[in-house]
């Protein structure tokens, strides 16, 4: 197995923990058409308001309700700006990053001179789910958390295509004049999207701050609020991409994470590239059988060639570790770069503010 072990499973499930609950409110929200790139910053606020709250009060539970309020207080910001005042989404979340940023700084410089640390969650082995090979180790061998945020993501599946209101939520994202004369309240359904998405984020910062690491850094959320977006753009605005998605990006943070001590770039890491160039490109083919061979299917080609010269030889080649940083965040730009092609699958009204009079 080498990097790809045990350890490696279970990594890359407390890792991809709070980018998915992050990731799954950003979904409501943007399904409702609000994009929120203040995710970044949200998370940092909620990071900061858990470390906060159990500072005081000496309570991880309560520590998280200080990071959801602290996220339900971004949230409101931004439904503040995107919904009523209308402005322009994009601005409004770049606002709400360097908001987070500057104020968690300053507050914790102010209040914290001297950094406090605190006990991470521990682990919850679930009585027979955990004896399972492998995945029973990885997945049902986990802290509270995980298992809120597979409660959570299976509620929103539920909730988005088995009720009312996530049919009500799903046409004010596509339709909202349509929506509005049927009776539903766009107003209403993007402010909930909003301050769940909110509520989210907080939550996902305060397991970075207070459940994972056990105290508070400068800007410690490191990049996940910019997965969580990325993840719902490559994941086509469905719950099942997205969790694919938040699992690509996870995967190749905990393999960096590995890779970083390992010296030589182990044989097993160029087999892995090969498989995943070599379905990406089966795949992209099987939904395009009759059109032409692309620049991107020929530069697969040139990967995939590459990836298995490498694995048969086994040549020493050692990655400086900063690059090894950039991986999960190269992926999702390269997933960025690629939501061009999955545009005409976005809400309709995404980033657009309705008005009730346009109608």
């Amino acid at each position: 197995m080498g990097v790809f072990d045990i350890a490696f499973l279970i990594a890359t499930v407390t890792i991809a923990a709070p980018i998915l609950l992050a990731a799954t409110g950003e979904l409501v929200s943007q399904r409702a058409g609000v994009m929120n790139v203040g995710l970044e910053g949200i998370m940092l606020g909620g990071a900061f308001g858990g470390y906060l709250t159990m500072a005081v009060t000496g309570s991880i539970g309560l520590g998280f309700i200080g990071g959801i309020v602290a996220g339900l207080l971004f949230g409101a910001l931004m439904a503040v700006l995107a919904i009523e005042a209308k402005v322009d989404q994009i601005v409004a979340g770049i606002a709400i990053n360097l908001l987070g940023f500057g104020v968690t700084a300053f507050l914790n410089a102010d209040l914290f001179p001297g950094a406090e640390s605190f006990t991470p969650l521990s682990r919850v082995a679930l009585p027979v789910l955990s004896q399972i090979p492998v995945l029973g180790e990885a997945i049902f061998t986990q802290n509270v958390f995980v298992y809120a945020v597979i409660v959570v993501v299976v509620g929103v599946g539920l909730a988005l295509n088995r009720t009312t209101w996530g049919i009500g939520l799903k046409a004010v994202g596509e339709n909202p004049v349509a929506a509005d004369a049927a009776g539903v309240s766009v107003r209403g359904i993007r402010w909930a999207g909003v301050l769940f998405a909110g509520a989210c984020a907080g939550a996902a910062g305060a397991y970075v701050s207070i459940g994972d690491v056990g105290v508070f850094r400068e800007a410690m959320v490191g990049g996940r609020g910019y997965l969580a977006l990325a993840a719902v753009l490559f994941g086509g605005w469905r719950l099942g991409g997205l969790l694919v998605a938040v699992a690509i990006f996870a995967g190749a943070d905990a393999l960096q994470l590995r890779l970083q001590a390992s010296g030589d770039v182990p044989p097993e890491v160029w087999v892995m590239a090969l498989v995943a160039v070599a379905v990406f490109l089966i795949v992209g083919r099987l939904r395009r059988r009759t059109a032409p061979v692309t620049t991107v299917e020929i530069i697969g080609i040139v990967a995939v060639l590459v990836s298995g010269a490498l694995a048969l030889l086994q040549p020493a080649i050692t990655v400086p570790a900063p690059l090894w940083l950039a991986l999960p965040y190269v992926l999702a730009l390269s997933a960025l770069a690629a939501g061009g092609r999955r545009r005409h699958r976005a809400p309709q009204a995404l980033t657009i503010p309705y008005t009730r009079s346009e109608a």
